[in-house]
């Protein structure tokens, strides 16, 4: 049985291939603002991006919006297999370039998890 998946402007046919959410298309800067706001990762990913190190007790968050990128068939946004968290290849230059963005400097603060 063929399965077939639609998104951001493309049809892809058989199982899921996640992809890089850093890869610019018409959903990507809607998508990580559901995906940082819903796991409450907003100000851990803004002190990885500054070099600032991270608790234990951060891992939580950054592993819920590791799964809610998968959910949405993007890689993860994380790296939790070291000794600290950080971010995955290729996310610095997107976050900083999304934390920037009209989607997200425009959005209701007030619906972010605070943790």
């Amino acid at each position: 049985m063929a399965s077939s998946e639609y998104r951001a402007g493309e049809t892809t046919y058989g199982p899921l291939q996640l992809k890089s959410i850093w890869i610019n298309h018409e959903l990507r800067d809607f998508e990580l603002m559901v995906i940082i706001q819903v796991s409450g990762c907003e100000l851990i990913a803004e002190r990885l991006l500054q070099g600032e190190p991270v608790s234990p007790r951060d891992e939580p968050t950054l592993d819920l919006a590791n799964f809610l990128a998968k959910q949405k068939g993007y890689l993860p946004l994380f790296d939790l297999s070291g000794q600290e968290p950080d971010l995955a290849e290729g996310a610095a230059a997107g976050l900083r370039e999304f934390f920037l963005s009209d989607e997200w400097n425009s959005r209701d603060p007030r619906q972010t998890r605070l943790i």
